[in-house]
């Protein structure tokens, strides 16, 4: 309990062979949401259609073309988070393999 004086803050702390360890519980969550538009291109998010009707340059990994994320996504995954009454972090990265 030692470890946790020095935090400044009373924490769950367990005994481990070289020291002390604080447990940590993290969640994942994969969710669709109800978003009329994609999550980094302005191309609809419309179940159906005919093959590539929903694409958008971005989507198609056009050169120069940009991806701008959709903020209505953003919110509600921060409505999730605050939901679960989770740590929201105040920056977030976001890496495309296109």
């Amino acid at each position: 309990m030692e470890s946790a004086k020095r935090v400044g803050e009373k924490k769950d702390w367990i005994k481990g062979a070289t020291g002390d360890w604080e447990i940590v519980i993290g969640m994942e969550v994969h969710a669709q949401v109800l978003a009329k538009s994609k999550l980094f291109s302005g191309a609809s998010a419309e179940f159906g259609g005919e093959p590539n009707d929903h694409v958008s340059l971005v989507d198609a990994a056009m050169p120069g073309m940009l991806p701008v994320i959709n903020e209505f996504c953003v919110e509600q995954a921060i409505r999730t988070g605050l939901g679960l009454k989770a740590q929201i972090n105040k920056r977030s990265v976001f890496d495309r393999k296109n």
